[in-house]
């Protein structure tokens, strides 16, 4: 029926929500923070944002604030989900911040439906039938209780008396408490004091033992009666299993984890592959950047490699790997170690990459194949011979009188390691002072949200803008920085990147 958002930094609340309006027939998306929402609204603008206010980064103030401040965001409707604050005091709030409406934690099912309805649908009211209230709480785990005081006892609904595997609706304080681990009997004495104290609602969560012995951990709610109910029902509230929730956050965590353990040796093992400083050549200015994408599991695909051969001269190259039979790092190391002595016995590109080519397509034994751009510049010369195995072409910067061009290098040659006995033309052009060579992997302008990054014009604007503000004063690594930054706009890369910039004469 609708797009919500749903944000909030803990889970089971963002999972209450999901299932409860996904059963309603919405659909759901979720953020964790107001950073994440933010973004996610821009890309594509939900029908109702549903946010918590305290939240670590931007909280829900200044969401609200910021999607007012977008026109492309501001008419969306916005409601708090919060427990921290009264209604009057958070109804104030809303207001200042252009919120629609509130809902206070725990709130009941009806009372969520019934809050996006009037939004989605203005001048029409939601009301549950029972049997749908009823089927609400099963899909949640969750279900309503009264404490009737004069009894000392709690009446619990059918659905909660079924959740905990109980055999009656009716149980005494004392019962309950036997139920409860012993550190969460003060819990809830305290709730239900406070809620009496200062008429506030009340959140806690319990671990609780049901009638089979299994142990439930449950977010319980405590409110008091309306005005006008009868003394016989002081207090209420909702009561939600979260147990499989909070198991499997605690498995998602594990997993996280364990990941980010696996992405740490990969990334060290790769970084240390890559060289750790230039080497330093009279007339030539060299930088260099890596950046691993950092949501795969499989960086460590790309490379830049500067070396210094006889005459003076330096040889460069930027390559990827690319296959899914083994990881990339690995075969990443024997494309870099082959082409480095390759290298060494004659360092032109032509002969490296054919040799390369032949070395691949003779020990590789899956699907893997490499791409790579290899260059050899003269400084006393300014002549650079470019050769290219199947990878994006490089950029030359020139200054031209007084503005600046930008083209791209094109040749031939086939990606390496599929044809064994393929020819890599080159191209022979001269780099006079003051200009710049790039080389680069295609995580620098393959942006999954803006496909328009991928043509090759974007990436000239962008290397002239950057090359002009650095004002006559040549920089590589000022300029490597620029234009990557530039190019990914202040995201993560979706893909690596590599980037070697050389300036001649610098």
């Amino acid at each position: 029926m609708a797009t919500l958002l749903v944000v909030d930094d803990d889970a089971p609340s963002r999972e209450l929500l999901r299932t409860l309006l996904t059963y309603r027939g919405h659909q759901v998306e979720q953020a964790s923070d107001g950073d994440q929402a933010l973004a996610m609204a821009a890309r594509r603008p939900p029908d109702v944002v549903i946010t918590d206010v305290l939240m670590p980064g931007l909280d829900g103030y200044e969401l609200a604030r910021a999607l007012r401040g977008e026109p492309a965001t501001r008419h969306i409707p916005i409601v708090f989900n919060t427990a921290h604050y009264d209604p009057q005091q958070m109804r104030s709030l809303a207001d200042a911040c252009g919120v629609h409406d509130v809902i206070l934690k725990p709130a009941q099912p009806s009372a969520v439906l019934a809050t996006i309805d009037s939004l989605l649908f203005p001048g029409q009211f939601s009301v549950l039938a029972d049997g749908q209230l009823a089927e609400t709480q099963r899909l949640v785990r969750a279900g309503t209780w009264e404490f009737d005081p004069a009894a000392g006892a709690i009446v619990m609904s059918p659905e909660l008396r079924d959740l905990l595997r109980l055999r009656s609706t009716r149980m005494t304080v004392r019962e309950l408490s036997r139920r409860l681990h012993p550190e969460d009997v003060d819990t809830l004495a305290a709730m239900a004091r406070d809620t009496r104290g200062n008429g506030m609602p009340h959140v806690v969560e319990l671990r609780v033992v049901d009638g089979d012995g299994s142990v439930h951990e449950v977010i319980v709610s405590c409110r008091p009666a309306p005005a006008g109910r009868s003394e016989a029902a002081r207090l209420w509230g909702v009561a939600q299993d979260v147990t499989r929730i909070r198991a499997e956050l605690r498995s998602t965590l594990r997993i996280q984890g364990d990941w980010h353990a696996i992405r740490r040796t990969i990334d060290g093992f790769h970084r240390a592959l890559l060289p750790a400083t230039l080497p330093d050549i009279a007339g030539a200015g060299l930088a260099a950047m890596y950046l691993a994408a950092p949501e795969r599991l499989d960086v460590g695909a790309a490379w830049y490699d500067v070396q210094a051969v006889p005459g003076g001269r330096l040889l460069l190259s930027v390559g990827k790997v690319a296959g899914h039979d083994q990881h990339p790092a690995a075969v990443m190391s024997r494309a870099l170690a082959a082409s480095q002595a390759y290298a060494h016995d004659d360092p032109d590109p032509v002969e490296v990459l054919a040799r390369l080519n032949r070395f691949l397509a003779d020990t590789s034994r899956d699907d893997t194949f490499v791409s790579a751009v290899v260059a050899l510049f003269d400084p006393a010369t300014g002549h650079l011979r470019v050769a290219n195995g199947g990878h994006p072409p490089p950029v030359v910067i020139v200054p031209d009188g007084e503005g600046i061009e930008a083209t791209l290098v094109r040749t031939s040659g086939p990606v390496l390691g599929v044809v064994r006995d393929a020819a890599f033309p080159s191209r022979d052009l001269r780099l006079p002072a003051g200009a710049a060579f790039c080389a680069y992997t295609d995580g620098l302008t393959d942006r999954h949200h803006d496909p328009s990054s991928v043509d090759g014009r974007h990436l000239l604007r962008v290397a002239a803008e950057a090359f002009s503000r650095l004002d006559g004063e040549p920089s590589a690594h000022l300029l490597a920085e620029a234009i990557t930054g530039d190019m990914l706009e202040g995201a993560a890369p979706d893909d690596d990147v590599c980037l070697a910039v050389l300036f001649a004469g610098g």
